[in-house]
C-alpha cells in the first residue's frame, strides 16, 4: 500500500466570523446617490420581440449602460423630440 501525504487545506476555507482581508484586496465603495436612486426604482414590465430584446441588450452592453439607464435615455430623447 502506498501512503499518501496529507495536505493541510485549513487556510483555503474561511469560517464565519474569521475573515481576513489582504492588503491588495480592493474595497467596495457604495455611491450614496446611486443607492438612493435604486431605492426609488419601481418595476416596469412589458413584452417585446426577441429581436428587439437582443438589439436593446447588445446596444446597452456596447455602450456600457445598464438596461434601465438606456430606457431612461431613450424615453427622455423621445419626449424631448415629441413635445
Amino acid at each position: 500500500m502506498s501512503s499518501k501525504n496529507k495536505i493541510n487545506l485549513d487556510g483555503l476555507v474561511s469560517t464565519k466570523g474569521n475573515i481576513t482581508s489582504t492588503s491588495d484586496m480592493p474595497t467596495r465603495s457604495i455611491n450614496q446617490s446611486e443607492n438612493n436612486e435604486e431605492k426609488n426604482n419601481m418595476p416596469l414590465n412589458f413584452r417585446v420581440s426577441s429581436d428587439f430584446r437582443r438589439r436593446f441588450r447588445m446596444f446597452a452592453a456596447s455602450h456600457d449602460l445598464k438596461l434601465n439607464e438606456l430606457l431612461v435615455l431613450a424615453f427622455d430623447q423621445y419626449e424631448k423630440n415629441n413635445k
